[in-house]
């Protein structure tokens, strides 16, 4: 989780906040959220590395990968009734972050 409070802290103050806000609202709802402990640590992982890559230029990012790592998310979050909401209006707001 410290590796995405830094690079939420690092994104803000870059100026980047269109991307800090809704990693930092998806984080906040999955740790509020009954889950299997593997399914919340591999969303948080998949959110540190969608944070670090919105962190590097965008013609250095790994596209096909940050694709992935939404797909991913977006399957997990979807289907749990608490997070669906949340994909609904802060995961749509990476995607389109991302151009995708």
């Amino acid at each position: 989780m410290a590796d995405l409070v830094n690079a939420v802290t690092a994104l803000q103050q870059g100026g980047q906040a269109a991307v800090a806000q809704p990693l930092k609202n998806l984080a906040e709802r999955v740790l509020g959220c009954d889950l299997l402990p593997l399914t919340r640590h591999e969303i948080i992982e998949n959110l540190v590395f969608i944070a670090q890559q919105a962190q590097t230029l965008p013609e250095k990012r790994r596209r096909g990968v940050v694709k992935a790592a939404l797909l991913f998310l977006k399957q997990s979050m979807q289907p749990v009734e608490p997070l669906q909401d949340a994909w609904h209006t802060h995961g749509r707001a990476l995607e389109s972050f991302f151009h995708f």
